[in-house]
């Protein structure tokens, strides 16, 4: 899910992608958001990154 929040893809890409609905997509970020200490998208992901969750190539 990290990776795929630090790519282009919108919440619906993201739910097509990994086969799951949409409220899906938006309760996993809401959680992901909540234990990065995040409000918003790119937080988290400078945040995951920081914290060594994604490599290099993942982050943007």
């Amino acid at each position: 899910m990290l990776r795929l929040l630090a790519t282009d893809l919108d919440g619906p890409g993201i739910a097509a992608r990994l086969v799951v609905s949409l409220h899906t997509v938006r309760s996993h970020t809401k959680s992901l958001y909540a234990k990065l200490g995040a409000h918003g998208r790119r937080e988290a992901v400078r945040r995951a990154a920081e914290l060594g969750l994604l490599g290099p190539d993942d982050a943007r």
